[in-house]
């Protein structure tokens, strides 16, 4: 298994409604403002460390970044000896709307597993272009983020208590998709990082082999506690909050 499967999969995959175009009118995720935090994550897969996560997202007036390192562990870090890092920037505008600006993902590991993609969002023209290992340019309608920073937008309409939300998706490569979650109840969750109550998330649709949950806190600002997607018969990944390294707190820009 590849170096961005292993550190990523529950995380990544199970969070990644990637957009497919310019917005031309943003969804007022962050209309209450957008929480700035770090905090560190343990990826399992099949019950076995896999790696660790790093999250931080960090504002300075309007211009936001959004980052993610990850580092292999324990067994996988003996195989693989891998490491991402991963970053989205982008800008709030005045109706609390996401603006993406660029985004990098760089993975380096043993073996044939290096990669590398950088996006650039020009909002006036509604272009979308690749700089990274495969160069394209694209054209597309509509809300649009990258990869990292859709896994934010999840986290901010379910502050914002939407109980349904779907995303167009683009990738690396610059292929399109949707990808539909919706809200299914609350539960109480203890975890390492403490007792919380949680908003818990499904994703439908999709494919009928692989089920994703997601645990959000409302008393963290929403930032996702579990992560877990389960193939039907075979592998299990989940995503575990083990320390917050700051205390969520509500940026807004004109403050």
């Amino acid at each position: 298994m590849g170096m961005r499967a292993v550190v990523t999969m529950a995380l990544a995959l199970a969070l990644s409604p990637v957009a497919g175009g310019v917005a031309d009118e943003p969804v007022e995720s962050g209309a209450d403002g957008i929480p700035e935090f770090s905090a560190d994550y343990e990826l399992r897969r099949n019950n076995t460390r896999a790696a660790r996560l790093t999250r931080t997202l960090s504002c300075d007036g309007a211009a936001c970044e959004f980052r993610s390192e990850g580092r292999t562990v324990g067994i996988a870090d003996l195989l693989l000896r891998g490491r991402i890092n991963e970053f989205t920037r982008f800008r709030l505008d005045g109706n609390g709307g996401l603006q993406p600006r660029d985004y990098s993902y760089r993975q380096r590991a043993r073996g044939d597993n290096d990669e590398y993609v950088r996006l650039f969002f020009n909002p006036a023209s509604g272009r979308v272009t690749s700089r990274g290992d495969d160069a394209w340019e694209s054209h597309v309608d509509g809300e649009v983020m990258d990869e990292l920073l859709s896994q934010l937008r999840l986290m901010l309409a379910v502050r914002a208590g939407e109980t349904a939300m779907d995303f167009s998706v683009v990738e690396g490569d610059g292929e399109e998709d949707v990808y539909r979650f919706e809200v299914v109840g609350t539960e109480t969750l203890e975890i390492e990082a403490g007792t919380f109550e949680t908003v818990k998330v499904q994703r439908v649709g999709g494919s009928e082999r692989r089920t994703t949950e997601m645990w959000f806190a409302p008393e963290l600002e929403y930032i996702p506690l579990v992560v877990r997607q389960e193939r039907r018969g075979g592998e299990s990944y989940t995503a575990t909050l083990t320390e917050i390294l700051e205390q969520p707190r509500v940026h807004r820009p004109d403050q």
